[in-house]
């Protein structure tokens, strides 16, 4: 009766050191995450940031678009002077330069 007692004791003891060490384990898991989670909830209010950057971006592009709808109404009043076309060309260039940026920031994850 002793001796079983006893094996018993062992066993349980078994038990509960095999539950201690998953308990610890589990422990260090579930820091892991946590941490990862972290990670995760920083980033995304970064990206929440780049994003709210880039529609204000978007924005005042659409309000430049506006303007660049008046382009139409100068190429027809412009003179036709070399000078009056570099300055056209030059205002199309910054337009398209700055259409692409906003692509390019739109399409980042």
């Amino acid at each position: 009766m002793k001796q079983e007692l006893k094996t018993q004791y062992l066993h349980l003891k078994l038990k509960v050191s095999l539950m201690v060490a998953r308990l610890q384990e589990n422990a260090g898991k579930i820091k892991e995450l946590e941490d990862a989670n972290e990670t995760l909830e920083q980033k995304l209010v970064l990206k929440t940031q780049e994003l709210q950057a880039a529609l204000s971006q978007v924005k005042e592009l659409e309000k430049s678009f506006k303007k660049s709808d008046k382009i139409g109404k100068l190429v027809v009043n412009t003179e036709d002077t070399e000078a009056a076309k570099a300055e056209l060309k030059k205002k199309l260039d910054e337009y398209i330069v700055s259409i692409d940026h906003c692509i390019e920031q739109l399409r980042k994850p």
